[in-house]
């Protein structure tokens, strides 16, 4: 057997992932029986090796992170906020030179 870092070998690595992936319900994808060596196993299915390999299994939908607030957004980009600071200031003359008829929120 082939020692990886932390002394576990290759082989439980395998069994370890094969099991992973039977309780998540994804068995049926691999019909191939556990080789015992580990080397055809890294050439046939890279995923059984790692249990790693399969952790991307989303559950639930993206794209919902937004969910906007008038008062973040003045205290983050308004007007106050800006001309606190050197850098907010450059910010406002830049976009007063640019013509931008909204230079703040």
């Amino acid at each position: 057997m082939v020692s990886l870092a932390g002394g576990r070998s290759l082989l439980l690595m395998q069994r370890i992932s094969a099991f992973v992936l039977y309780r998540r319900g994804i068995s049926s994808l691999f019909s191939m029986p556990l080789s015992p060596e580990p080397a055809a196993a890294c050439r046939s299915f890279p995923q059984l090796v790692t249990p790693w390999g399969c952790q991307q299994i989303r559950t639930k939908a993206r794209g919902n992170e937004y969910q906007p607030s008038n008062l973040k957004r003045k205290h983050k980009h308004g007007w106050i906020k800006r001309i606190r600071t050197r850098s907010g200031i450059e910010v406002i003359l830049r976009r007063m030179l640019k013509g931008r008829k909204s230079l703040t929120h």
